[in-house]
């Protein structure tokens, strides 16, 4: 089952400060757990590993929600706080419900109490959509060519279960260690529960819990705690769901009379527009192939893309040209709460969570990485050599 890919939803969270207003979000609903833990077959680790890597049901429907517990200031309310935004997820818990009907028709949908946010994929057709603003992208996705499901990675409203999992399992390395935790319910279905554990002391996490349906062994639920925490710092995870393909109309969209749409072009050069596309430079969905790094990627890196530096658990992603001015918003909070620091790196802003680090430079340079304030520091202090494409091999999670 790949509603997303393995590795692009990365370029979502490093956009300039976005990642930690992303992430920013207070207590709420977490996915349901019920009763006492169910009896299933004994799986080892290494099955259940391979059972979620081949988990491919026909289709599904269902509720999530999505919680972060991450110790950072409170953010200013938004005007039109009830709507719902693909780019204003930045505090409270979130909703969506979610259908699935193979890795080319896909639907996820954010709503406020006065509006709605969609991404659907249908085909070659991948949709956006925010009735708040009553307008819509429209990309035509190259025709004979397979994505393996990718294409939209990255510009989901907020993560499903399965690309959380997938994130954190593109993580297992040998600097990792993973077991079977006990039993549970999960979205009222009986789920086996997979620990991953970094073994890197640089690291932030303490572990990751995956709720595996105990049926299908699709994740169900995705829990990360950071160190020293007894709660959840993150969680995803359905409170319900129905293993059974969706109607056929759900994945078809018609934008409103009076709608606002743009089309993007997927063959578009970097930076080049044509008339009623989006603005140059804008990310091209399904345009590049995941986990391959070349002259594109190499001259985005020199024209201040987004980066990677390390590997695995404590890759820690940098953006350049940052400024404080261009912050604004809900993450202009954030950085008014970083504390002044200075080392070998220059001086800069430093942001501290139980899950993450932040440090923003004061010529322009933002890291970012669930590591300790020291590490990304240290990272900090590489010479630009030091860092690769965002996207490129690596083992970044």
């Amino acid at each position: 089952m790949q509603l997303l890919s393995a590795r692009p939803r990365l370029v979502r969270w490093a956009a300039p400060i976005a990642l930690a207003a992303v992430l920013a979000g207070g207590a709420g609903l977490a996915a349901r757990s019920d009763g006492a833990a169910p009896s299933l077959p004994q799986r080892s680790a290494e099955q259940l590993l391979a059972d979620v890597g081949r988990a491919d049901p026909p289709g599904l429907s269902g509720t999530v929600v999505e919680t972060a517990r991450l110790g950072l200031p409170a953010l200013p309310a938004q005007a039109g706080g009830g709507d719902a935004s693909l780019a204003g997820l930045a505090a409270g818990s979130h909703t969506a419900r979610v259908w699935y009907a193979g890795k080319e028709r896909v639907r996820v949908a954010v709503s406020g109490s006065l509006s709605e946010a969609d991404v659907i994929r249908n085909g070659r057709d991948l949709w956006t959509w925010e009735s708040a603003r009553n307008s819509a992208t429209h990309v035509r996705l190259p025709e004979a060519k397979s994505d393996g499901g990718r294409a939209g990675a990255g510009v989901l409203p907020v993560p499903t279960p399965e690309e959380a999992a997938r994130q954190v399992l593109d993580a297992v390395t040998p600097t990792t260690s993973v077991r079977v935790g006990r039993t549970a319910r999960v979205a009222g279905r009986p789920a086996y529960e997979l620990v991953v554990a970094p073994k890197d002391a640089r690291s932030l996490v303490d572990s990751v819990a995956l709720a595996v349906d105990g049926d299908t062994k699709v994740p169900l639920r995705v829990r990360v705690f950071a160190k020293g925490q007894a709660s959840p710092a993150f969680e995803v995870g359905f409170t319900e769901v129905q293993f059974r393909v969706p109607d056929a109309s759900v994945f078809r969209f018609t934008p409103p009379p009076g709608a606002k749409v743009t089309e993007r072009d997927t063959g578009a050069r970097p930076g080049a527009a044509r008339p009623g596309a989006a603005r140059p430079g804008a990310a091209r969905p399904g345009a590049a192939r995941p986990g391959a790094a070349g002259p594109a990627d190499a001259k985005r890196h020199a024209m201040g893309g987004p980066a990677v530096i390390g590997e695995s658990w404590t890759s820690v992603v940098v953006a350049r040209g940052v400024t404080a001015g261009s912050v604004t918003g809900p993450a202009k909070a954030l950085l008014d709460a970083a504390e002044p620091v200075q080392g070998t790196f220059g001086r800069g802003r430093l942001l501290r969570s139980p899950l993450f680090s932040a440090l923003l430079t004061d010529d322009g340079r933002l890291y970012l990485g669930a590591v300790t304030p020291e590490a990304l520091t240290a990272v900090a202090a590489q010479p630009a050599s030091a860092a690769r494409p965002l996207g490129s091999q690596g083992g970044t999670p």
